[in-house]
């Protein structure tokens, strides 16, 4: 249990950008210790997304109660959401006294530039690694398209979309 909260500590401590800049340390972090496959980490990639909240505690979450049960959920859980509560309030009260300054705005906007490369990356790895068809693409461009313009169906947009996935993958199978 202390291995598992201590490598969560680590990668939520020095994982700069929070949350899906997370995501690629802690698929490192759990594949390469052979606490996971990459398999059994994209399917905790997928049920953590599915669910709402913070990324990266729906992982470390997910990923313990996987390797150890009920006790390895707890310690993962803790191990990620110990470093940020501290730091947010040290950077709270430095960014309040010093956000003027132009070396603070510059760190804050390499820290953004940073976080998108970072989620361009695992996206550019999870769509390497899964087959996607033209219809999903379709239909996740149509679904943003008709989101943008009326955001109050939003939910409704959401699970016609996942229905008709649903339903093409049964009517198309493998073939597609």
């Amino acid at each position: 249990m202390l291995r598992l909260f201590w490598m969560f500590f680590k990668i939520s401590a020095v994982a700069l950008g929070g949350g899906y800049a997370m995501v690629p340390v802690m698929m490192k972090n759990l594949t390469n210790k052979g606490y996971l496959t990459n398999n059994e980490f994209k399917h905790i990639l997928i049920v953590a997304q599915a669910m709402p909240g913070p990324i990266a505690f729906k992982i470390s979450f997910l990923s313990g109660k996987k390797i150890a049960g009920i006790k390895g959920s707890i310690a993962a859980t803790l191990g990620v959401l110990i470093p940020p509560f501290f730091s947010i309030i040290l950077v709270a009260s430095i960014l309040k006294e010093y956000s003027d300054n132009i070396y603070v705005s510059g760190f804050i906007n390499g820290a953004y530039a940073s976080l998108i490369g970072m989620v361009g990356g695992i996206l550019y790895d999870f769509i390497k690694s899964t087959k996607i068809r033209i219809y999903d693409i379709l239909i996740i461009i149509f679904s943003v398209f008709i989101m943008f313009f009326y955001p109050r169906f939003t939910v409704i947009i959401f699970f016609a979309s996942i229905i008709l996935f649903y339903f093409l993958d049964k009517g198309f199978g493998k073939n597609a």
